[in-house]
């Protein structure tokens, strides 16, 4: 009971610790941007809330990223009660059900309510906000537990041990690496590619397991995870593309369709998460 428990009451500590003692209220966006140039830029409604009217931004972008959060909590949902006593399934599906509340963290403040986070009330709206804070702590929790499963599905038990403490150790690493990021701050850190700097390694280093168990045993299992972080890297090019290519402001700038390189990624992880289940649902199992 403690070995489930002590993990849960860091993660939670640490999601509250972090918003508490940021100090990411100081960063400005860059280049600076007033709350009227931020809702010119994109779509949005006045709705109200409590008797307040309040301002959602981005109505479309928020169903997509809320949507993907929806089913990533589902398919970790089915994983658990499925598990049968198979770490790698409790593993999976623990890390699914943090990275889907981290998508819907990430899309209050991103997309939904960012307006209300980090412009209302402000002459110059701010470069973050603490939930965009607690969706990288907790995504970088989740990859760490998918880490952790690896060991299981891929490695004997010596590597599988090591394995578990490097996700561990990972984890309480990027923690006060986001912490030192909030507190002094630190806008790299903070930002998605500071996120993914620190993070990537992780994929790389399960995608290498994966195919060196595959290479040495030809199962069926490996064969479906290497498919999975291929798909995931075919997600991560597809939004990558979408950024630099400049095509969803030609779209928004002269047909008035919002359909930014945020959505791109989203829709792709929704059909991520699809393959995921499509491929696991049934072999994933422990060594």
């Amino acid at each position: 009971m403690k070995k489930t428990i002590i993990p849960f009451a860091g993660m939670f500590t640490a999601v509250i610790a972090v918003p508490l003692l940021s100090r990411i209220s100081s960063l400005n966006a860059l280049p600076e941007t007033s709350p009227a140039d931020f809702l010119a830029s994109m779509p949005y409604w006045k709705i109200y809330l409590f008797n307040t009217e309040r301002i959602l931004i981005q109505p479309s972008s928020t169903f997509f990223v809320y949507f993907l959060g929806i089913i990533m909590i589902a398919a970790g949902i089915y994983f658990l009660v499925s598990r049968d006593n198979k770490k790698s399934r409790y593993l999976w599906g623990i890390g699914l059900v943090l990275w889907g509340i981290s998508a819907i963290a990430a899309g209050t403040s991103y997309q939904a309510f960012g307006y209300e986070l980090k412009c209302r009330g402000r002459d110059i709206c701010l470069f973050t906000s603490d939930f965009e804070l607690v969706y990288m702590l907790l995504t970088a929790y989740s990859i760490n537990y998918l880490a952790a499963a690896t060991g299981y599905t891929s490695l004997g038990e010596s590597g599988r041990g090591r394995l578990i403490i490097f996700a561990v150790a990972d984890s309480i690493i990027y923690t006060f690496y986001l912490l030192t990021g909030a507190i002094i701050p630190v806008r790299f850190l903070i930002s998605y590619f500071g996120f993914i700097t620190f993070i990537g390694p992780n994929f790389i280093l399960m995608f290498i397991l994966n195919i060196r168990h595959y290479l040495k045993f030809r199962d069926r299992l490996n064969k479906r995870l290497i498919g999975i972080w291929i798909g995931f890297l075919v997600v991560n090019a597809g939004y990558f593309i979408a950024l630099f290519s400049g095509f969803p402001s030609f779209l928004f700038d002269n047909y008035g369709i919002w359909f930014n390189e945020n959505d791109v990624l989203h829709v792709l992880l929704i059909l991520w998460t699809v393959q995921i289940f499509a491929f696991l649902r049934k072999s994933l199992k422990d060594l």
